[in-house]
Parts: C-alpha cells; structure tokens; sequence
C-alpha cells in the first residue's frame, strides 16, 4: 500500500471523509450529576458537622472534691501506726516471714504517699521515685518517701550474707522508719 505523506493542514482536511458525518444526540448524564451533587453535599454536611465538634473546647469531667483533715483516709495517723504495728506483732508471732514484713511495710509506706500525695505511688520501684520530679507542694514528704524505701531495700532485697544492712535491720527499725514518714509527711 502506497502511502501518500500528510504535511500540511489542508492535506489532512482532505484526507478526512466529511460525507458521512453527522451530530452526536444529547447525552444523559443527569443520573451521573445527581450523584455527584449528592455525594458534595454529603461531604459539605459531614464537614460542618466535624467543624462543630471539633471546635468545640475540650472538657475534663469535674473532679471529685478531694477529703481533707480527719475525712481523709490519711488524715490521722493512728490508723496507719496500727497498720505498722500489725505487721511487727505478725512477723513476731511468725505469721508471716522478715522478707514479707518488710514487703509489706514498704506497701505501707508507699500507699500512704499515695493517699497524701494523690499521686499513685504503690508500683514505683526505688529506682522510679529516683528519676521522679517531686511534686512542688509535697517535696519533703517525697525525700523522705525515698529515703525509707531505700532504707527498707537492703533487708527486702539484699542477700544476707553479703550485706550488713540487710543482716543487721530488724522489723522493728524498719517499722521506725515507716513511722516516721507517716509523722514526718507535711501535708
């Protein structure tokens, strides 16, 4: 087949059959823009909506009224001196061992700083009170929340054989010091 070049406008013009042509009908397309237009103004509705809710101030539930004084579980200190004495007269009539006695008096001494503080101390390592920032109204109290559990770690933690504060501390000192935060804690 002979090929005949198309260089100009013109050539191309005659190169097209217009005998045979003829207008294209209306196309439909009213089904296509409903559902575009729908689907705007769902969009635009979903929108205003997320606009409304997201400007909206964020709200922080009111807090209950903290107890203070003589309502406050660590209002007086009576009850938390006969928790410490408890441990000393159960560890004294051999129901539960040195080791537990301790455990429980450093539970005693951080559930107090719990409830002064209102900060949850009761899973904080020795390691974690460290690295913590003391709270600005309740700094002395937390120095000595540290001090006492680090004096309660030796003979809680520490293999007797090899360290003299673990061999040398009784429940009793133990229970000294436990007391003395609870008297010591200015609130």
């Amino acid at each position: 087949m002979n090929r005949i070049p198309i260089t100009t406008t013109a050539d191309i013009t005659m190169a097209i059959k217009l005998d045979d042509l003829s207008p294209v009908g209306e196309l439909d397309q009213s089904g296509m823009l409903t559902a575009m237009l729908a689907g705007c103004v769902a969009i635009a509705c979903l929108l205003i909506v997320l606009i409304i809710v997201l400007s909206r101030p964020r709200t922080t539930p009111p807090r209950a009224p903290r107890p203070k004084g003589a309502h406050h579980p660590t209002g007086g200190t009576r009850v938390w001196h006969q928790r410490i004495d408890a441990v000393v007269q159960r560890y004294h009539a051999q129901d539960i061992t040195r080791d537990q006695a301790f455990t429980e008096l450093a539970a005693i001494a951080r559930e107090y700083a719990s409830g002064v503080s209102g900060t949850v101390m009761a899973t904080q390592t020795l390691s974690d009170l460290n690295r913590a920032t003391p709270p600005t109204s309740g700094k002395e109290g937390f120095t000595l929340l540290r001090q006492t559990i680090a004096a309660l770690y030796p003979p809680q933690f520490a293999d007797e054989r090899y360290n003299d504060a673990a061999r040398t501390t009784s429940v009793e000192q133990g229970a000294e010091w436990v007391s003395a935060l609870v008297e010591r804690w200015r609130r």
